[in-house]
């Protein structure tokens, strides 16, 4: 884990570097994603059997946290490319060889939103429709998505997980964000596609943690997808909040002054000091909840059992309190470092606007995070808590 956060923070000043360019494109800029590439950070959860870094969900978490001091949108597409290479690593060895086979460092997006449908074929099932939000995928060679499917008399009977190719997808230059504007998170359709057997998943299965067992010596597979999902989000909120602290701190530290007032610099000033001490603090709350999200998924896979209701609601208020919390201290942070914040060059600006987006995501937003918890807590319907 050490040498993969390693690899991480020696990113952080090229991605700082290209973020400016990775929003304008709306995308990652050519340079950014072959670091990223080269690095393993496409790779995080890519198996060790199929040429990955096969790491965990703690090195997730934490390298995305230093991709995302330099780049939140860098930082995003990691974490959905390991949570889609999670997802893949659960399929069968046919399908893990043909995404990976001839390119272990094979990125996979994916998205579980679109208005689509699958009709059952012969050995597997035709796919066609719009699907929405597939963060990275300009820079994905594989795209999973899920779909009702139909039987011959147009009954629905289920829901699939599909995987294809992206060169069997038409990408839509649709993302027209304020935030995460370099995720690249833009819909796709697809037109009559066929995927195979070996290439669907069902989805209530996969909810349900019935995959686990399907490659023995990867005891990962044994975490429970719809929990880590948003957890492999919640180190590129951290790196952004960072991120700010680390760019105001410096300009406090260069003697940023305070306008009409007696002090001599905004350092002076207690209320900067207060609001610097309460975003650091808000940081070291967001870094232990997240830790202690990962830390349930962990003793899931030691169990090699699915987590329970209880658990999995905990992990989703965990997730809830690290996006406010990271939320609050960029908020705090710009207001210490004055309108300089504001300026179009200052990467407190693009944290702001990126942790603003990303606590309107489902599984990130705390709201829905609080209605997930206190239901659990209430003994109520468990079927908010399962949706991705």
């Amino acid at each position: 884990m050490d040498d993969i956060v390693a690899a991480a923070r020696e990113l952080v000043p090229l991605l700082a570097a290209e973020a400016p360019e990775t929003e304008r494109l709306g995308r990652l800029t050519d340079k950014a994603a072959a670091a990223l590439r080269e690095a393993g950070m496409f790779s995080l959860l890519t198996p060790r059997a199929c040429g990955g870094l096969g790491a965990g969900a703690r090195a997730v978490v934490a390298a995305t946290t230093e991709l995302g001091r330099g780049c939140g949108s860098s930082a995003w597409v990691c974490g959905v490319f390991a949570a889609c290479s999670f997802l893949v690593a659960l399929f069968g060895d046919r399908a893990r060889a043909e995404v990976w086979g001839d390119d272990p460092a094979a990125a996979v997006c994916g998205t579980t939103t679109g208005a689509g449908h699958a009709a059952v074929a012969d050995g597997g099932v035709v796919v066609s429709g719009t699907w929405r939000t597939a963060s990275g995928i300009r820079h994905a060679r594989w795209v999973t998505l899920f779909a009702p499917v139909a039987g011959p008399d147009g009954v629905v009977t289920g829901q699939l997980a599909a995987l294809l190719p992206a060169r069997e997808v038409v990408i839509h230059d649709s993302w027209d964000s304020t935030g995460l504007r370099g995720t690249g998170t833009e819909s796709f359709t697809v037109t009559g596609a066929f995927v195979p057997e070996h290439r669907l998943l069902s989805v209530p299965a996969l909810l349900g943690g019935e995959y686990a067992g399907g490659h023995p010596g990867e005891p990962i597979a044994a975490m429970t997808f719809s929990s880590f999902l948003p957890v492999s989000l919640t180190g590129a909120l951290i790196g952004m909040a960072r991120g700010t602290l680390e760019h105001v701190l410096a300009v406090l530290a260069a003697g940023r002054p305070m306008g009409l007032t007696t002090y001599a610099s905004a350092a002076a000033s207690p209320s900067v000091q207060f609001d610097v001490a309460d975003a650091a603090s808000l940081i070291d709350t967001a870094t232990l909840h997240a830790a202690r999200a990962v830390g349930d998924l962990e003793q899931g896979v030691a169990d090699g059992a699915p987590l329970p209701l209880a658990t999995r609601a905990r992990i989703r208020m965990d997730v809830g309190t690290v996006t406010r919390c990271a939320r609050e201290a960029a908020g705090l942070l710009a207001s210490a470092g004055g309108m300089g914040s504001f300026a179009a060059s200052s990467p407190v600006q693009r944290h702001l606007r990126d942790l603003e987006v990303a606590a309107r995501h489902g599984s990130l937003s705390p709201r829905l995070s609080r209605e997930v918890y206190g239901r659990a807590l209430l003994g109520l319907d468990e079927q908010v808590v399962r949706i991705v």
